[in-house]
Order: structure tokens, then sequence, then C-alpha cells
């Protein structure tokens, strides 16, 4: 019998890429990294990642599977990209926050709601007998993600939300990959740490888009070569 994995993740494990000449925001490529390890590992392959997924929605997902009475061998949780995000727009608006920076702006989940929503799915996941098993978050370029988030909105208003720090957007998204890590072990999770792999890749530029967070084809493929190598050696629990 083959092993079953579910997942959910986002843009990243759904395997968009961005900068291309297709005229469209993101495409979804169809050699996403799981998709070319399943080619090699012949696992059955349920992957409910969606693009702009956050961890609250992550959770619905997961508990209306469960309802449904779904099995799956083995779950991966990826997330974090886009919670530890803001909505830019209005930054670049009003970078001090609303009625005057009375209400600052917050990330799309905040940090401790982001770490108690993965606690949560890891124990649905293992009250209903499925292996759960954590990807790290693959690495910014940082660089590239402030010019990102610059396009098209107010340079100026977003580096004083900034500080004055670019490199702050950094910070924050490892902040994320830092306590994610932290949680699993707490919890004795397996991980799979993507960033990692991907960061001790000469120049893991070149495995990105240009806007500094999507892996490009490249980047698939090779995150598909740590797939390969990693699950195997994930053990079930039950």
């Amino acid at each position: 019998m083959k092993n079953s994995i579910a997942v959910f993740g986002d843009s990243i494990l759904k395997g968009a890429v961005t900068g291309t000449d297709s005229g469209h925001l993101f495409d979804i490529i169809e050699n996403d990294s799981l998709s070319l390890a399943q080619k090699v590992l012949g696992f059955e392959l349920n992957n409910q990642s969606v693009f702009g997924n956050i961890i609250t929605k992550a959770q619905r997902k997961l508990n209306k599977m469960m309802e449904r009475g779904e099995k799956f061998d083995l779950a991966i949780i990826e997330s974090g990209g886009n919670d530890c995000d803001y909505d830019w727009p209005p930054v670049s608006e009003n970078p001090k926050g609303a009625e005057n920076g009375t209400i600052p702006h917050k990330p799309r989940v905040e940090l401790c709601d982001f770490l108690r929503i993965a606690g949560e799915m890891i124990e649905t996941l293992r009250e209903n007998k499925i292996t759960p098993l954590v990807m790290t978050m693959t690495p910014l370029v940082p660089d590239w993600w402030f010019e990102h988030v610059c396009n098209g909105n107010n340079k100026e208003n977003i580096l004083e939300f900034l500080e004055g720090n670019p490199h702050k957007l950094y910070e924050n998204h490892e902040l994320y990959n830092l306590e994610l890590a932290d949680l699993a072990r707490a919890k004795n999770v397996q991980i799979v740490d993507m960033r990692k792999a991907m960061l001790s890749f000469p120049n893991y530029r070149s495995l990105m888009c240009r806007d500094g967070i999507h892996p490009n084809e490249k980047g698939y493929e090779y995150m598909s070569k740590i797939w390969i190598e990693k699950l195997p050696q994930i053990k079930k629990e039950f």
C-alpha cells in the first residue's frame, strides 16, 4: 500500500512562480516540488496548498477534512510566509497605523496566534492518527522582497514603518520560522528543514523568483531532491 500524504501549505508548496511572461500575478507550475518527488517515491498526494494561504485557513481546511473522516499517513504543515506579512497598501498610506498610530499595523496572523494554531493542527492530526510533519519556511531574498513590497506603494512610508531598516522584513520572517521550528521540536514533531537546505545551496538567490519569496522552477526542482531524500526517513507515529 502506498503512503498517503496531505499538504496544508501556501503558494510555496502549491508551486507558484512570479515574474513570468504570462501577464498573470502568478502562475502555478506542473512540476512543483512535491509532484516531482511523488514521481520518484510513488506516494499518494492530496495537496491542499493555496496561494496566499494563512494558517487560520489551513486549520479550517484540516478540520473539515477530519470531520469528513479523511485519512492519511502523513500531513505536511507549511506556513508562515503570508502569516508574518503585512497588508502593504494601508502601511504605504499611513505607516503609523490607524487613528494616528493608536491602532498599529499588525501581521496578517500575529506570532502568538500563528504558534497556537500550528500547535492545534498538530494535535488534531495526532488525534486522527496522522503523523504531522513541519516544513520550515523557505528563505527570503531580503532586498528583492523589499523592492517587491514597495512596487506601487510609497517607499518612504514603508521605510518609516520599518524604522529605516528594510532588513526587518527578513528578521520578522526569520522569527516566525525559528519559533515554528522550536514549536515542532517541543512537540516532538519531525521537521524537513527546507530553509537550511536552500541556504546551503551555492547562491541560493538563483533558486528564487525576482519577488524574493517564491522559488523559481530551478528552486522547486532543488526542493524536490530534498523531499526525495528526507521523506523516506520520516517515521510514522501510528
